[in-house]
């Protein structure tokens, strides 16, 4: 009776969920470091992290920060040197590792400088860290693929979950549109155009400045920003020769960011290399219509025409074809896919994510060590 009494009371303080008052699911204590992550906060990574806290905070599990408090479970998810200190404390601890496999060394070519000569040193890294995990996470089907190859030589279970989006944050909004313009002082008629994402020749920013000095009569928004520093010489050359109709405010809150997705004409997202790529289920969620290069992941997981318009190639008559396709969406003469692409995000709602993720913390037998009593 005094269990029973403890759980209602919890119930009644929403610190657990039906299913967990009954004892069905028992809240776990999720361990997500803050630790170097931080340096990511700007990232996918970071993006897929605060995901990763509001899932685990949905299911009533209890999300810890400090790695001295007592844990369930811990989710790893930087390449960065605490990662490996970390996944080494939970095995001491006895407590089991979950690693998510956000980088490939095919996307962190084309990155900063030097990445192209380092990522093979990069890739024996990144799979040294991966193995240290019991399971190993990755977001979609094609990045699973990458990270199966022998060279990773990883032997631990590997499960696909999307980062997903927040479909409740991001969703359609008419009236941005007029404050988006307000914002960026153009006219209430003016065509704009958008992509997001860090300033890397990875990202396709070199062929997006490109798009932006063809069409004069369109606004090129880039949201994003990278450390000057870590910028390669051609991205700094083309930051520096763009358009004055290609503008650069850097990074935004997620609140500005909503607003450019629901009042931009098209999300154009050049990216050549992605393992998901959040920002573009950010789009699909607030119903813009998006025109991307056709990579794998993109051709395999959406095929041109069905959720987004795609251009495929790398070449220098690339840009040209992105011109002439990014026209067409933009007068209208190319299929409206902006409401299939909204049922597709909301396939991968955080909500959707939050049940994958607590069916993937039963198949690596997470159990709590002792019940949770507070919040953290």
């Amino acid at each position: 009776m005094v269990r029973r009494s403890r759980a209602r009371r919890r119930l009644r303080a929403g610190r657990v969920t039906p299913e967990q008052a009954r004892g069905e699911t028992p809240p776990l204590r999720v361990l997500l470091p803050r630790g170097l992550a931080s340096l990511a906060r700007e990232s996918g990574i970071g993006a897929a992290i605060r995901h990763q806290e509001s899932a685990v905070r949905s299911l009533g599990h209890e999300v810890v920060t400090n790695p001295l408090r007592p844990f369930d479970v811990v989710h790893l998810n930087t390449p960065f040197p605490d990662t490996l200190l970390l996944a080494r404390w939970a095995r001491l601890r006895r407590r089991p590792a979950l690693v998510w496999a956000h980088s490939t060394e095919d996307d962190f070519r084309d990155s900063f400088p030097g990445s192209n000569a380092l990522a093979p040193l990069f890739r024996r890294w990144i799979a040294h860290l991966y193995r240290r995990g019991d399971t190993v996470v990755t977001p979609s089907a094609y990045s699973k693929e990458l990270i199966s190859a022998p060279k990773y030589g990883l032997r631990a279970p590997i499960r696909v979950l999307s980062n997903g989006v927040d479909t409740g944050f991001f969703h359609p909004d008419p009236s941005a549109r007029e404050r988006l313009r307000s914002s960026l002082r153009l006219a209430a008629d003016a065509p704009v155009v958008i992509s997001v994402g860090m300033q890397l020749r990875r990202k396709g920013i070199l062929d997006w400045v490109k798009v932006a000095r063809a069409m004069p009569e369109v606004t090129f928004v880039w949201y994003g920003r990278t450390d000057p520093r870590l910028l390669t010489a051609e991205v700094q050359r083309a930051l520096a020769g763009a358009p004055a109709n290609a503008l650069f405010p850097g990074y935004v809150q997620a609140e500005q960011l909503r607003e450019a997705y629901c009042g931009a004409d098209a999300f154009c997202f050049l990216t050549t290399e992605e393992t998901e790529g959040i920002v573009l289920w950010e789009a699909l969620a607030c119903e813009i219509p998006a025109l991307v290069r056709g990579i794998p992941l993109y051709r395999d997981a959406m095929p041109d025409g069905v959720l987004t318009h795609q251009v495929t190639g790398d070449g220098p008559e690339f840009a040209g074809q992105v011109v002439q396709r990014l026209r067409a969406l933009l007068d209208g003469e190319l299929a409206d896919l902006t409401a299939a692409g909204r049922r597709a995000a909301e396939g991968v709602d955080l909500d959707q994510v939050a049940q994958q993720l607590q069916e993937i913390y039963r198949l690596a037998g997470v159990l709590p060590a002792n019940p949770v009593t507070s919040d953290a």
